[in-house]
């Protein structure tokens, strides 16, 4: 795919309250965005610390005429304008409580906790005040009116897990099934260990079908409204408890589009300053969220910063977090980076610096990497029906184990160690945990043809499945960290790339596993206790009858293994291994923390690196089978982007740039 330069779009979210003030501020706005190349603003209303809960009459009337006065001013100084209602059946409580002439069916819990401000989606009053709400402002003519993240069943504080536990909810489940049962019957079924108990599945299909009803009556509503010149947007949370509520990414996008066209606003990243090694998380999370929806759709990721300013995000990780939006191809950032205050977008001049600062380097990446390119390296996949599919563990109480369905794991423990990855299956992947019961047994047939990395927890579910002599282990037997003394990883086998009987920490790991390998597998690592006796291998590898090649760790998760140089030439050689002798994509050696993106085909690929590292890096880019060198540019946080000379440095949250 050949490169096509994007302009930067830098769209603006930003509040102004009802009041005699609302001229002067949306000129002020108006200023702040021709200023700073803001070509969209995306007004918010009743946002955050001005939010009362749902609207009154009163409230709705208040805001309108505040909107539509904002918006009038804006689009005459030709400025595009969005809106951003800040709720649809509300985040959370926070001491709120429903409008009195509003009645509405409150959310319950799994535990039975009842919102004292949080309505239930299932509700018919609230479908039409919410229909109502958005046919009534898409009347004014915006670009696109925006569904908040709160359109979920999940994490309606301070609701344990969350809410659709109402009343109407298990009235309809008990329609499907035709046997009434109790909210506490149908959670136990959900949260029943092992074998998922029929309702399950049953019970998301009928909160997926009520998200569409909702989906599609705003639908309807806008385009009525607008003469289907107003489109919707979604804002969605991250993947596994959008699994666990059943949703149906392709038929939500299609509910809500409005002759065709719908927006994306991924969440990706922290609201607040967090380490370097947290844009490992977001890489992925830009990623996999490429996944779940059409190649058409628009994409405009949340570039948050809460409770905002300098204070709060500094400038250096929002400029890496823009970059690594633009880097996926976003077509536009939504900036949240101003306070819902309502004080005048003049008010804080660092913000509009920030901006500008940004810019060059932003510039830079969104004319060499187009929308559409695709990541290469080691598969880390995932099903979106993974929570229907999921084991259950004895003992859980709550919904949020099926948090733990994730691709994550795998992405952080190949990332840190600089192997880039994708979101699609490859001819590499890797499967942690009980993700592997996701898919079928052609599915993981397949995987097997080619190379996988396996953890201890998804070894576990692929031989209780048949297929340990596909994966080289005959037996695999828990043992607690209570049980045993386990604690030290030494190499073993020089393939490994450490010289046998170097020593690593394995002291840290909820449980390990004794692995019985099968004739032909090698061990490359192995456990011991602090008596020098053996606990067993460590990291086998395999090559089965199909020719696929297998690497098994003895413990669940090893990303959460104590990182170091050593592991970090372990792990590379395993892909290598697996890879059959040499990966196809770039890794990063000499210094930890570098985030390697690979995108491209062909001729026309590019490589782009993060420094996760606090300190200043120079990492060693090695590629087997790049005949040519690349010519690498180097992107500073908010800086002009220069030739990189000589390797570096590159600077903390920096990019390296290699085509």
């Amino acid at each position: 795919m050949k490169t096509v330069p994007r302009p930067l779009r830098y769209h603006l979210r930003f509040q102004i309250l009802p009041g005699p003030q609302v001229a002067a501020d949306a000129r002020d706005l108006s200023a702040f965005c021709k200023k700073h190349g803001v070509g969209e603003v995306v007004l918010f209303f009743a946002a955050e610390e001005w939010n009362n809960g749902l609207l009154s009459q009163k409230e709705e009337d208040q805001w309108f005429k505040a909107i539509r006065t904002a918006n009038a001013i804006l689009s005459d100084a030709g400025i595009v304008v969005s809106l951003n209602p800040w709720m649809t059946s509300l985040h959370c409580s926070r001491g709120r409580r429903f409008p009195a002439e509003r009645r509405f069916i409150p959310t319950v819990s799994p535990a039975g906790e009842v919102s004292t401000a949080c309505a239930s989606f299932a509700d018919p009053a609230f479908q039409d005040y919410l229909a109502n709400l958005y046919g009534r402002f898409a009347s004014l003519g915006f670009r696109v009116i925006w569904v908040e993240d709160d359109f979920r069943f999940h994490n309606h504080g301070p609701l344990t897990w969350g809410g659709g536990f109402e009343q109407p909810v298990i009235d309809r489940f008990a329609k499907k099934t035709g046997k009434s049962a109790t909210r506490e019957e149908v959670v136990a079924a959900i949260l029943k260990p092992g074998k998922p108990h029929r309702w399950r599945s049953i019970w998301l299909s009928v909160w997926r079908e009520i998200h569409l009803e909702v989906a599609n009556r705003l639908s309807t509503a806008v385009s009525d409204a607008s003469g289907g010149k107003t489109i919707l947007g979604l804002m969605s949370s991250a993947a596994q408890p959008h699994s666990l509520e059943g949703r149906d990414w392709t038929a939500l996008f299609d509910a809500l589009s409005i002759n065709g066209k719908v927006v994306h606003r991924p969440h990706f990243a922290s609201y607040s300053e967090t380490t370097g090694t947290a844009r490992l998380h977001s890489n992925q999370m830009l990623d996999l969220q490429k996944t779940f929806r059409s190649a058409g759709c628009e994409v405009a990721p949340e570039i948050e910063n809460f409770p905002f300013t300098r204070w709060s995000k500094s400038d250096a990780q929002t400029w890496s977090e823009m970059a690594l939006a633009i880097i996926h191809g976003s077509d536009a950032l939504l900036l949240d980076i101003f306070p819902f205050s309502g004080n005048s977008a003049l008010s804080d001049p660092s913000i509009g610096a920030m901006l500008d600062a940004a810019r060059p380097g932003l510039t830079w990446l969104a004319a060499h990497f187009s929308k559409g390119l695709e990541t290469h390296g080691v598969g880390v996949p995932y099903k979106t029906d993974a929570a229907s599919l999921h084991r259950v563990p004895k003992g859980a109480k709550s919904l949020h184990v099926f948090n733990h369905v994730s691709p994550f794991a795998a992405g952080s423990f190949l990332m840190q160690y600089g192997i880039p990855i994708t979101s699609r299956p490859q001819h590499v992947n890797a499967i942690f945990g009980s993700l592997a019961w996701s898919f079928t047994d052609d599915e993981i047939s397949g995987f097997l043809r080619g190379g996988l990395l396996l953890d201890a927890a998804a070894a576990e579910v692929l031989v209780e499945r048949g297929f340990g002599p596909m994966i080289g282990i005959s037996a695999l037997k828990r043992v607690c960290r209570e049980e045993d003394s386990y604690a030290i990883e030494e190499t073993r086998d020089p393939a490994c790339g450490v010289a046998p009987d170097f020593y690593m920490n394995a002291n840290m790991s909820e449980w390990m596993a004794q692995l019985s390998p099968v004739r032909g597998a090698k061990t490359w690592t192995r456990i011991l206790r602090p008596d020098r006796s053996v606990f067993g291998p460590g990291w086998t590898v395999f090559t089965n009858k199909d020719g696929g090649r297998v690497a098994v760790y003895a413990a669940p998760d090893p990303a959460s293994a104590a990182p170091s140089d050593k592991r970090q030439v372990v792990t590379q050689s395993l892909v290598n291994f697996v890879a059959g002798g040499s990966f196809a994509s770039p890794m990063a050696t000499g210094e930890p923390y570098q985030l390697v993106i690979h995108m491209g085909e062909g001729a026309d690929q590019r490589v782009a690196v993060l420094n996760c590292s606090t300190d200043p890096s120079l990492p060693k880019i090695f590629w087997p089978g790049r005949k040519s060198s690349l010519e690498w540019t180097l992107l500073p946080p908010c800086g002009d982007p220069r030739p990189l000379r000589d390797g570096g440095p590159v600077p903390y949250l920096g990019f390296s740039v290699g085509k």
